[in-house]
């Protein structure tokens, strides 16, 4: 049994959004290792059932939907218990000028990037389902890229912009139930997601980007370990927060 310490996740139910690869899934396993359970929801079945066979029937389980509809996230709701924390991982990226851009791939990445995770908390909080009064947490997995305003961005840049502005309304609304919101906003990490990006970049536009953070590229699990210190009660004085991961990149550039 995992010792019950502020970082613990002991007695904790976990939703996580996003779960079958990448970030989500790593998060997924860290609550599970932390003590926690975890609710994995994407739409890959086969890859949620795998993760719920790697960490145990007892610790985990998973639900089939699909956030950019109104069915999915409708179903998230009639599906899930009671939680004391959410995690909303699910993402995608689109690379674009701004003279290309067009409403369709606009509306496409701001759904999933965006829409859904307000339509989602959303309903949460109107049916009740997250833990009143009793430290729960809701962690928003940013990107450091809004910060910042990298060229062909501006579709995902603009989707994190709008989610860590809103987390801190957000988190204003909820403070009164003892509900924090907070965002994680990672700089470059080893996912498929960031792979897909690097694959439509030149090799020496990668390396060079790599050389400028002094600690390298983030990993999946540097963000998991993030999100639990989030989820915790290690950080139940902290909300309408954002906590920068990427290496030293935007701090320590000579």
């Amino acid at each position: 049994m995992t010792e019950k310490t502020p970082f613990s996740l002991q007695g904790k139910k976990i939703l996580v959004t996003g779960a079958s690869s990448g970030i989500g899934l790593n998060i997924c396993k860290s609550v599970v290792a932390s003590g926690g359970e975890v609710i994995g929801v994407a739409r890959r079945t086969d890859r949620l059932s795998a993760m719920v066979k790697e960490l145990g029937e007892t610790r985990a389980s998973f639900i089939n939907a699909d956030l950019s509809v109104d069915t999915g996230i409708e179903k998230i709701i009639a599906e899930i218990p009671e939680i004391n924390g959410l995690v909303y991982a699910a993402g995608i990226t689109k690379l674009s000028p701004l003279k290309f851009i067009k409403r369709q791939v606009l509306e496409e990445v701001m759904n999933v990037n965006y829409f859904s995770m307000v339509l989602l908390l959303a309903q949460i909080t109107r049916h009740k389902k997250l833990k009143r009064n009793a430290d729960s947490s809701i962690v928003l997995i940013s990107s450091v890229a809004q910060q910042i305003g990298t060229k062909s961005s501006l579709l995902y840049t603009g989707s994190k912009g709008a989610m860590s502005a809103a987390s801190r309304v957000i988190a204003n609304e909820l403070s009164s139930q003892k509900i924090r919101v907070n965002t994680i906003e990672p700089g470059m990490v080893q996912t498929a997601m960031a792979s897909e990006m690097e694959d439509m970049l030149s090799s020496e536009a990668v390396e060079k980007d790599r050389k400028q953070y002094p600690l390298g590229y983030g990993t999946p699990e540097d963000v998991a370990n993030a999100a639990i210190f989030l989820l915790s009660d290690a950080s139940k004085w902290m909300t309408g927060q954002s906590l920068t991961l990427d290496g030293g990149r935007y701090k320590l550039l000579d």
